[in-house]
């Protein structure tokens, strides 16, 4: 039976979210970009991200759900643009949130960018770095 007042439990879904982000999600620093990303054996997933920032709040539990079903086939590390701003430079990052995907070190398919990044797009690009492809369910 649905909640007549529509109240959630505080805590109890970010609760969650911070437990899978914890476990699949991974803080990178500027100094292990070679080791972490480039010599890495499995593709890997970066997000730019801003402290303070609604859309960099709002994208976190997306990347953490999304880090939680590709777990051990890729990895997924957030960094923190301002912090990290010659490897941001580097990578031609300038705002955050910006999710970068790279296979070997090199970039693979389109960045996502902007205020609303969706779950969705988010994982159809993972699955297109893995060689997932997708049928369109009839209607």
């Amino acid at each position: 039976m649905k909640n007549r007042f529509d109240v959630r439990i505080p805590g109890a879904e970010d609760e969650k979210n911070l437990a899978a982000a914890r476990v699949n999600v991974k803080e990178l620093a500027e100094k292990d970009f070679e080791a972490e990303v480039v010599a890495a054996k499995v593709p890997v997933v970066l997000d730019f991200y801003a402290a303070g920032s609604k859309a960099c709040e709002t994208l976190a539990p997306r990347y953490a759900a999304v880090a939680a079903k590709f777990a051990g086939r890729i990895r997924f590390l957030k960094i923190l643009r301002v912090a990290n701003a010659q490897l941001a430079a580097k990578l031609n990052v300038t705002t955050s949130p910006t999710v970068v995907f790279l296979n070997a070190g090199k970039e693979q398919g389109e960045r996502l960018s902007g205020e609303d990044i969706k779950r969705t797009d988010l994982k159809e690009r993972v699955e297109a770095m893995l060689g997932i492809t997708v049928t369109a369910q009839p209607t």
